[in-house]
């Protein structure tokens, strides 16, 4: 992947030798910095005269060139181990019948995104920080492979506007209880109840936040269960009720011939 390269420069007339005798081109060549795991620890390793290859399906490491390099590699029981000045640089798992380095799964991933998704990723902090954090190299381990970002951020837009102030029903905050009731309908879930119930509908007092939850089969059952609703409200309250407030959905509204 050719964000993994610290450095790079395009190439031509070399490859890569199969093993079915065929070859296949390299694009570039350059340097990669990789994090594996050591002993349970992590570690960086520098991997220099890599190719990029970009018609193979998988990264490969040559151990003739490892040995060139002055790599020790040795082999025994399902793992590898490779010593650079008689310290160990990197060690390696056998899967599948390939030894895979063992690297650390999300921080050679996740360090090298684009700058659009390093502008998500920091709270969509203003592009032009980011830009100069990547180059000032402020933060260890912020690699960008691109510098491309949308025309349009949809989140930046949001937060930059403001919100109309909302009415008030009824001028404002109930004084007693069942003055000010809002009503809310939720669904349909994606697993129905024990009772078969795909719907709820809530109803809040205003003044005391009483709130009442009532399951409902259809969407069109709130109006029905609203009326039994509000004959135990008034009759445990002693008023009744003044305002209800709700999305104006059709649920809540019935016609007659």
């Amino acid at each position: 992947m050719r964000a993994f390269f610290v450095d790079y420069e395009t190439t031509t007339g070399r490859g890569v030798k199969m093993g079915n005798k065929g070859s296949a081109a390299a694009a570039g060549v350059g340097t990669l910095v990789l994090t594996v795991i050591v002993h349970g620890k992590t570690t960086k390793i520098k991997m220099e005269k890599v190719l990029l290859v970009l018609t193979m399906g998988y990264n490969l490491m040559s151990d003739g060139m490892a040995e060139e390099s002055g790599a020790e590699m040795s082999f025994k029981g399902g793992q590898a181990i490779i010593r650079i000045a008689k310290n160990v640089a990197a060690c390696a798992t056998r899967k599948n019948g390939l030894y895979q380095l063992d690297q650390d799964p999300l921080s050679n991933a996740a360090a090298v995104a684009s700058l659009q998704l390093w502008h998500e990723r920091l709270g969509h902090v203003d592009v032009a920080d980011v830009r100069q954090m990547i180059a000032q190299k402020d933060i260890d381990g912020l690699n960008c492979s691109s510098m491309a970002v949308k025309d349009v951020c949809e989140p930046c837009v949001y937060r930059k506007t403001a919100m109309a102030p909302i009415n008030r029903a009824a001028g404002g905050r109930g004084t007693k209880r069942l003055q000010l009731v809002h009503s809310n309908l939720g669904g349909p879930m994606s697993e129905p109840s024990c009772s078969g119930a795909l719907y709820f509908g809530t109803f809040t007092d205003h003044f005391s936040g009483w709130k009442s939850v009532l399951f409902l089969q259809r969407k069109n059952d709130l109006l029905a269960e609203y009326k039994k609703w509000l004959k135990k409200a008034q009759l445990h309250s002693g008023t009744k009720i003044k305002v209800l407030c709700s999305d104006n959905g059709s649920e809540s509204v019935t016609t007659r011939a």
